[in-house]
């Protein structure tokens, strides 16, 4: 009876070391979406391991949302992030591509970096994306709004509120407490 016990007490402190978060810095995007109903799913791009993916696809249309987290990326450079984001839609958009910075304001004391993007194809693809990113200590943090065609003022004021409102914080931070 006594190895019984022990066997269970080492097993629940094993279970609960295990289920503790690896890391106390999070992402924080307030729900639910503006704008109607999306489907979410979640994964591991090109099964890499340390980076998450969540995605929300629009009910009635292409457009999408997506989050990522990259861990282990602590103080990420956010200029280079950006610079990769538009190497990759230079490739792709060969009939237009622009990007501008919007702010580079940092968001709960991380550096952040938010701006815009768009692309046009010869074959008629069109998207505009408003991007954010946020160096963590811990990770990097980045948020995307696609839109398949040219949105509307009033949809894009709503998605650069909203855009604004996302931010990381750290559960163990007293400058940076999660809400």
């Amino acid at each position: 009876m006594k190895t019984y016990s022990s066997f269970v007490l080492i097993s629940s402190l094993l279970l609960t070391s295990c289920a503790m978060p690896r890391y106390t810095e999070r992402l924080q995007q307030p729900m639910p979406l503006p704008e109607g109903e999306w489907t979410v799913t979640q994964s591991n791009p090109n099964d890499m391991e340390n980076v998450t993916e969540i995605r929300w696809q629009a009910v009635d249309s292409d457009n999408y949302v997506q989050s990522f987290v990259f861990e282990q990326q602590p103080n990420s450079d956010l200029m280079k992030t950006k610079t990769i984001d538009d190497q990759q839609g230079q490739r792709n958009c060969d009939e237009l591509f622009d990007s501008q910075i919007l702010s580079t304001e940092p968001v709960n004391g991380y550096p952040a970096l938010v701006w815009v993007s768009e692309c046009k194809s010869k074959n008629g693809a069109y998207s505009k994306i408003l991007h954010k990113s946020i160096a963590g200590k811990q990770s990097l943090y980045v948020f995307n709004k696609v839109w398949r065609s040219l949105p509307l003022q009033t949809e894009w004021d709503l998605w650069l509120d909203y855009t604004h409102k996302i931010q990381v914080c750290d559960s163990n931070s007293k400058s940076q407490p999660c809400k």
